[in-house]
C-alpha cells in the first residue's frame, strides 16, 4: 500500500468509508460490535482478505463437489 494513501486512510472514520462503499453498491461492509482492546489507539489500516465459507455435510457433499470452483 502506498504510504501516502495509508496516512490519508488513518484519518478517515469507519462511517465515512462505509458510506463511500455503499454509494458504489457494496452494502453491509462492517462488522458489528467490534471494540478496541485499548482505549483510543491508532486506526488500523491495511489490506483485507475475504475468505469463502462453504458448509459441508459428509452425507450430502462428496469431495467432487469442492473440486468445481
Amino acid at each position: 500500500m502506498n504510504p501516502v494513501t495509508r496516512e490519508k486512510l488513518m484519518g478517515v472514520s469507519v462511517a465515512t468509508l462505509c458510506s463511500a462503499l455503499y454509494k458504489r453498491g457494496l452494502k453491509k461492509q462492517t462488522i458489528q460490535d467490534v471494540r478496541p482492546v485499548r482505549p483510543k489507539g491508532r486506526n488500523m489500516v491495511g489490506p483485507a482478505f475475504t475468505l469463502r465459507y462453504m458448509p459441508a455435510r459428509e452425507d450430502r457433499n462428496p469431495m467432487t463437489v469442492f473440486r468445481d470452483p
